[in-house]
C-alpha cells in the first residue's frame, strides 16, 4: 500500500488516512449496533416465552376448570333427582339409566356416569342397564378426597373393563354425595372423566415443537400430558429436562390439581439463534468487503488520472469511428441505387414483352424474379440510406401544415395493393374535426406506410387492419395501426426500435426486411418531436401508435 502512494501528494496521503479511519470507525459502529441489537431482541424473545406459556397455562387452566365445574353441576343435578325419586318413594331406575346416557352425550370428556346408594353399591350407570355391578367394584369410592363446596376428587382410576373402546384408559373420579333432610347419606353420584380429553386439548395449545404441558395431581401424580412427555399416567417422578427452560405452574380452581407449562429454550429462542448467525456472517461479510473495496479504493486513486485520460480517447475515437460508419454507409448506399434502378428497368423490359411476343414466356417468369429481388434490394438499400441520414445529421426537416385526415388516407392508399395481395382489409377511421399539424409530411406519411406494411406482414389471410386516430383537446393526436398477427414477445417489445432487430423472428418467412422499419419510424417521430408507442400481446395482435403533442397541433377551423 504504501508503494501505491509512495510518489502521492499530501492532499492524496490525507484522502487515503480519512478512508481507512472511516471505514474503521463504520466497521466498529455496525459490530457495536449489531451486539446490541442482538440483546434486545434476546430480551424480546424471553419476554415472548413467558408470556406464550401464562397464555398455554391460562387456557389449559381455563379448560380444566369448566371441565369440572361442568361435570360437578352435571352430578348435583343428577344427585337431586336421585334423592327426590328415593324420598317419594317412586325411583325407577330405568328412566334414571335414560337421564344418565343423555347427560353423558352432552358432557363431553366424561367416561360414565354412576349412581351408587350409601353402602357403595352399584344403583345405576349410564353405559349399561342394568347396572354390571363387577364393573364398578374397584372404584376407589372410600378415597374421595373433599374438594370444597361438597365437591369429591378421587385418585387416578384405571378402568379395565374388556367390554368398553376406553379399556385400560386412565380416569379422574369425581362424585357429589347425596344427602337425605335428615342428614344422612343416602347414595353417590359419581362420574369418571377421561385424562385423554385433557390431554387431546394440551395438544392444540402452542408451545413449541419441543414445549410441554402436564397436569397433577395433589399429591404430585400425572393426569394428562402432552405427546412428548415421557412420563405415564400416575407417575409421581419428575420429568428431567436438560435444556434450559421456562416453567410455570397454575392451580386449578377449587380442584386439588394444578398446570405446568414449560418452554424449551430450542423453540424460544430458535429465531434469535438464527437471527443472531446470519447477523454474524453478514457483518463478518461487510467488514471482509468493505477491507477489499478499501484496497480498490486505494488502489483506484492512484491510476484515476490515467483512467481518466484512456477514457476521453476511446470516447473521441468512437465518435471518430461512428461518423465514418455513417459516411461509409451513405456513400455506399448511393453506390447501390444506380446500378439496382439498371436492373430493374432491364428486367421491366423483359417482363413486358417490350421486344415482342416471339421472346420465350420463361424469360418472363425469369425477368419477374429479378424484378422481385431488385425491389427488394432497392428498398433495403433505401432504408439503410434514410437511417445513415439520420444518423449523419443531414435528413434536411420541412415545417409544414399537414392535413392530417388526408395523410392518413394517402398512407392506406399507398399500400391498398400489397393489402390486396395478402387478403386484407385496410379500414381508415379519422374524425372530421381532426386537427391540422405541424411538421414534415413525408416522415409522417413514410412512418405510416412503415407501420402499415409492418402490421400487412404480420396480419393472418382475410383480416383487417384498422388506421385510427383520436384527438384529445389540450393534450396530443394520436394515430394509430392496429392488426391482429401473433404479437410481439414481451422481451423483443422492450427493444423495438433498435437498428436491424426483426420485431417477430418466429414469422420473419412471411416478408424479409433489414429491421430498420421500426427503428427509422422512432428516428423520424424524435425529429418530429412526438412519440412512437407499440403495444402487443402474443397471439392477440399488435398496436402501433405515433403520438403528437398539443403544441404541435393546429385547430381545425371551424371548432
Amino acid at each position: 500500500m504504501n508503494r501505491l502512494f509512495k510518489k502521492s501528494g499530501p492532499s492524496l496521503q490525507r484522502l487515503r488516512l480519512a478512508t481507512v479511519v472511516l471505514v474503521v470507525s463504520f466497521a466498529l459502529l455496525m459490530v457495536a449496533t449489531a451486539i446490541y441489537y442482538l440483546a434486545e431482541q434476546h430480551n424480546s424473545a424471553l419476554d415472548n416465552a413467558t408470556r406464550q406459556a401464562r397464555g398455554a397455562a391460562n387456557a389449559a387452566q381455563a379448560h380444566a376448570t369448566r371441565t369440572f365445574v361442568e361435570t360437578y353441576r352435571v352430578l348435583e343435578g343428577i344427585g337431586d333427582l336421585y334423592l327426590h325419586n328415593v324420598e317419594h318413594g317412586g325411583f325407577d331406575d330405568r328412566a334414571m339409566y335414560e337421564m344418565l346416557a343423555r347427560r353423558l352425550a352432552q358432557t363431553p370428556g366424561v367416561y360414565v356416569f354412576t349412581l351408587f346408594d350409601a353402602n357403595f353399591k352399584g344403583v345405576v350407570s349410564a353405559r349399561s342397564f342394568p347396572i354390571d355391578i363387577e364393573k364398578y367394584r374397584d372404584m376407589p369410592l372410600r378415597e374421595l378426597g373433599d374438594a370444597g363446596n361438597g365437591r369429591f376428587f378421587g385418585p387416578l382410576y384405571q378402568n379395565v373393563s374388556p367390554e368398553t373402546g376406553f379399556q385400560g384408559e386412565w380416569s379422574l373420579p369425581l362424585a357429589h354425595v347425596v344427602v337425605g333432610k335428615d342428614g344422612a347419606v343416602t347414595g353417590y353420584a359419581t362420574a369418571l372423566i377421561n385424562t385423554r380429553y385433557f390431554a387431546h386439548y394440551f395438544s392444540t395449545l402452542d408451545v413449541g415443537a419441543f414445549g410441554r404441558i402436564t397436569m397433577w395431581t395433589r399429591d404430585g401424580k400425572l393426569i394428562a400430558a402432552t405427546p412428548n412427555v415421557e412420563l405415564a399416567r400416575g407417575d409421581t417422578a419428575p420429568e428431567k429436562i436438560n435444556a434450559p427452560h421456562i416453567t410455570l405452574h397454575i392451580a386449578v380452581a377449587d380442584i386439588p390439581a394444578s398446570i405446568m407449562v414449560t418452554l424449551d429454550e430450542r423453540d424460544y429462542l430458535a429465531g434469535w439463534r438464527q437471527t443472531r448467525n446470519q447477523i454474524a456472517f453478514a457483518v463478518a461479510t461487510i467488514i471482509l468487503a468493505m477491507g477489499s473495496f478499501t484496497m480498490i479504493i486505494l488502489r483506484q486513486l492512484a491510476h484515476s488520472q490515467k483512467n481518466e485520460n484512456a477514457l476521453r480517447q476511446a470516447k473521441a475515437a468512437a465518435e471518430e469511428a461512428n461518423e465514418a460508419k455513417s459516411r461509409f454507409l451513405a456513400h455506399m448506399s448511393h453506390e447501390f441505387r444506380t446500378p439496382l434502378n439498371a436492373i430493374m428497368g432491364f428486367s421491366e423490359i423483359i417482363r413486358n414483352k417490350v421486344l415482342g411476343d416471339g421472346v420465350s414466356s420463361a424469360y418472363t417468369t425469369y425477368a419477374d424474379h429479378i424484378h422481385r429481388s431488385g425491389e427488394h434490394l432497392l428498398n433495403i438499400v433505401n432504408d439503410i440510406l434514410d437511417m445513415a441520414k439520420i444518423e449523419s445529421g443531414v435528413q434536411p426537416l420541412h415545417q409544414d401544415t399537414i392535413d392530417m385526415r388526408a395523410v392518413m388516407t394517402a398512407a392506406g392508399s399507398f399500400v391498398q395493393g400489397l393489402a390486396t395481395q395478402r387478403g386484407l382489409r385496410i379500414a381508415v377511421e379519422a374524425p372530421a374535426h381532426l386537427p391540422s399539424l405541424r411538421g414534415d409530411e413525408r416522415f409522417i406519411r413514410q412512418v405510416l406506410i412503415n407501420l402499415l406494411s409492418n402490421a400487412i406482414k404480420f396480419s393472418p389471410a382475410e383480416g383487417e387492419i384498422v388506421l385510427w386516430a383520436t384527438h384529445r383537446a389540450g393534450h396530443w393526436l394520436d394515430v394509430s395501426v392496429k392488426d391482429h398477427g401473433p404479437g410481439i414477445e414481451p422481451t423483443l417489445l422492450k427493444r423495438l426500435g433498435e437498428p436491424f432487430l426483426q420485431g417477430n423472428p418466429a414469422v420473419s418467412h412471411l416478408g424479409k426486411g433489414t429491421g430498420l422499419g421500426l427503428s427509422i419510424c422512432k428516428r423520424y417521430m424524435d425529429l418530429l418531436g412526438g412519440q412512437l408507442r407499440i403495444e402487443s400481446v402474443v397471439g392477440v395482435g399488435t398496436t402501433a401508435t405515433i403520438r403528437f403533442p398539443d403544441d404541435l397541433l393546429v385547430p381545425a377551423s371551424g371548432v
